[in-house]
């Protein structure tokens, strides 16, 4: 069969359990959270991704109104990524191209993510379903609904997400596994997510499941996360430890790339964490040393032991009693980074402080102006910062990053930054 996979209909090969109201088996139990199974090489590289029909006309207006409604309501709404276009595709458009057909094949999406980047017809869709039928889809009272659900599931891949059934946690009562495959899983296998073909409601109706949308978030951004605390921390042993709000991923040093199993929650899985600090998250970490590190979260601070991810006893504490010199007015801090020389660095607003570990104080005549220092960097409001261990700090602010040359004593941002966060980092939470 042409294309990157099939859906339920009558004169195919294969109906996935549950598209026809059958009802599907039972998986297995799973420790895990989350879902969704993710081509990280074919995430976008831009939150801005065009759209448009190789074959618009008057009579399929309402089938394209329908699509682009779906999928502003669900991947769309959910996310920082911003559908543009729609119109009719020119010979060279890039982006997301779809040809209406009643063929004889399902509708499909060629292949994953940025794999369709401007290839024509990258993703095909049926508006009446007349050759390629479905017991669902054929009453023409039915028309609307079936464009919405499929093209909410087809989008899914075109963003790069594979078949939830491909993963290979699926239980063996699930045997539905087709189209191209992932690389990374986001948390456990999820029976009820819109790319699983054994989902009982079909195309999960046409709406995301709580955890297609916390995967989403994963490699997309968060549409509310200006308001959410966001923080990162290299801990070493190759990973790095990014916080958005409630939940944290883990990115390995050598590909960027997010391990597989996160997103987690922090107060599931960092021990000891304090009652009063709920789970919504820190504002900014920082290693201390090999054993330890640091988390801030307003005017408070916990000491974490990095080998077993535990909160030592006796915290949270006060940062402005605790750390010699604390400037007035600082009751929180936006980012912190170990500098790797027995300096640390704090930023709140469009200020920042040194602090020196030998004398455990901030240095004199601070805080100071972050663009008197920092050539190039944000000016203010950093999101996080982060130390890799290799000569390079990076600096986080909304959907881009800087990067500065820690060896080079200027604190320059490097050449061709700022970048886009997404593609570049692959399940940074942002």
């Amino acid at each position: 069969m042409r294309g990157l996979h099939f859906v339920c209909g009558i004169g195919i090969s294969t109906i996935a359990a549950g598209c026809l109201g059958e009802p599907a088996p039972e998986p297995k139990t799973s420790t895990k959270i989350n879902t969704l199974f993710v081509d990280s090489s074919a995430i976008w590289p831009k939150l801005h991704i065009p759209v448009c029909f190789e074959n618009p006309s008057d009579g399929n207006a309402s089938g394209r109104g329908w699509v682009q409604d779906a999928v502003t309501d669900t991947w769309q709404a959910h996310s920082k990524v911003v559908f543009t276009g729609w119109g009719k595709c020119s010979s060279d458009a890039t982006g997301i191209r779809i040809r209406i057909e009643d063929a004889e094949d399902a509708p499909h999406t060629e292949n994953l993510g940025t794999n369709i980047d401007g290839e024509e017809d990258g993703m095909s869709l049926n508006f009446t379903f007349h050759n390629w039928n479905s017991k669902a889809c054929e009453a023409a009272s039915a028309h609307e609904s079936c464009i919405r659900k499929i093209a909410v599931h087809e989008f899914g891949h075109a963003l790069g997400f594979a078949h939830e059934q491909n993963r290979d946690d699926t239980p063996d009562s699930c045997d539905q596994a087709s189209g191209h495959d992932g690389d990374t899983t986001v948390g456990a296998w999820d029976l009820d997510s819109v790319m699983n073909y054994c989902n009982p409601v079909w195309n999960n109706g046409g709406v995301l499941s709580s955890t297609d949308i916390r995967g989403l978030q994963a490699y997309y951004g968060h549409p509310d996360a200006s308001t959410m605390r966001i923080a990162a921390v290299n801990l070493g042993e190759d990973k790095f430890y990014f916080f958005r709000g409630g939940l944290y991923s883990r990115v390995d040093a050598g590909d960027r790339v997010m391990d597989s199993g996160y997103p987690r929650s922090i107060s599931s899985n960092w021990g000891n964490w304090p009652d009063s600090w709920g789970n919504d998250g820190i504002d900014a970490a920082l290693k201390w040393d090999d054993a330890t590190a640091y988390f801030f979260r307003g005017s408070q601070y916990v000491k974490v032991d990095i080998a077993s991810k535990t909160v030592l006893n006796g915290y949270p504490k006060t940062t402005s009693t605790f750390w010699g010199n604390w400037p007035a007015g600082w009751n929180s801090v936006d980012a912190a980074i170990d500098w790797g020389n027995g300096k640390y660095y704090f930023f709140r607003g469009d200020k920042y402080i040194r602090y020196d570990k030998a004398t455990d104080r901030v240095d004199p005549n601070y805080p100071k102006l972050i663009s008197d220092k920092w050539g190039g960097l944000f000016s203010a409001n950093i999101d996080s910062a982060f130390n890799d261990g290799d000569g390079k700090a990076y600096f986080f602010n909304g959907n881009i990053y800087d990067r500065v040359d820690i060896d080079d004593g200027e604190h320059d941002v490097d050449e061709g930054y700022p970048a886009n966060i997404v593609g570049n980092w692959p399940g940074v939470l942002f």
